[in-house]
């Protein structure tokens, strides 16, 4: 329990006499302080492949009636299925309608983000940051963030919430590469690589591409393993109006955790 005190004072002056002042009686009124606090997780997007850079967003709610202090958020970046990008971090506090800036400083390796500011009933602080997608990563990531804070003093009890956020590895993942810069009558290549992320072979059943006017096909390639085959225009792939269409005539099954190479060579054009 707590006690709010309060008291009045008046100002007053007499006909013919001089100013003067009386106080009120002092009311005392008791109240329950309660604390309570709410952590919600999320990512965007919600399919990786490994390299790719996630972002996640952190809500962390003060849903009682005393203020929480030296509050924290901290994240286990999937048990090591991801690396936090250093400075992505930023954090809004939401209080009364308006909204502000957060400060906070970053404890790397855990995560943990430290606000140095009290978080006041009511408030809502957002956080947003973003991690990469590491070679530890398995069909799913399943992140952590935990928010915790002290009740009314930096000395009173610690309450503290949860929430995870969970992506998928996307089942097939596709990067596509070109030259930084060429000349025209230079020969380059597009090169298109396919990766198999699931744990069962997949087929691979077409691939477009609207080439650019300036780009001549001469031809186009699947590598797998080190081993490459030519396919064939006509039966293999078509070009129709610069819309390449790679449909090879024999169906081609892509084993799991596997990786093709599609190459498009051509010559630029004037």
């Amino acid at each position: 329990m707590a006690t709010l005190f309060n008291q009045g004072t008046l100002r007053f002056t007499p006909q013919g006499g001089t100013q003067t002042s009386i106080s009120s009686n002092i009311t005392s009124t008791e109240f329950d302080i309660t604390y309570g606090l709410a952590v919600s997780h999320g990512a965007s997007p919600e399919t990786y492949a490994v390299g790719d850079t996630i972002r996640y967003a952190v809500v962390l709610e003060n849903t009682g009636s005393g203020s929480l202090i030296l509050p924290t958020i901290t994240v286990d970046l999937g048990g090591g299925a991801l690396d936090y990008v250093g400075g992505s971090a930023v954090a809004f506090l939401y209080e009364g309608g308006d909204v502000r800036e957060y400060p906070f400083t970053v404890t790397e390796g855990s995560v943990i983000f430290n606000f140095s500011e009290p978080l006041p009933a009511g408030g809502i602080v957002f956080l947003v940051y973003e991690a990469t997608v590491n070679a530890n990563a398995g069909s799913t990531i399943v992140s952590t963030a935990t928010g915790s804070a002290s009740e009314g003093v930096a000395t009173g009890p610690v309450i503290s919430d949860s929430d995870t956020a969970t992506i998928t590895a996307a089942p097939v993942s596709i990067v596509k590469s070109a030259p930084v810069s060429a000349n025209v009558g230079d020969t380059i290549s597009y090169q298109f690589t396919i990766t198999n992320n699931t744990a069962d072979a997949i087929a691979l059943d077409q691939l477009t591409d609207q080439l650019p006017e300036q780009f001549s096909l001469t031809a186009v390639t699947f590598t797998v393993n080190g081993s490459t085959l030519s396919l064939n225009e006509g039966s293999d792939y078509t070009l129709v109006n610069g819309l390449l269409t790679v449909d090879p005539a024999q169906s081609f099954s892509l084993p799991a955790g596997e990786t093709v190479i599609v190459t498009v060579t051509g010559v630029i054009t004037a």
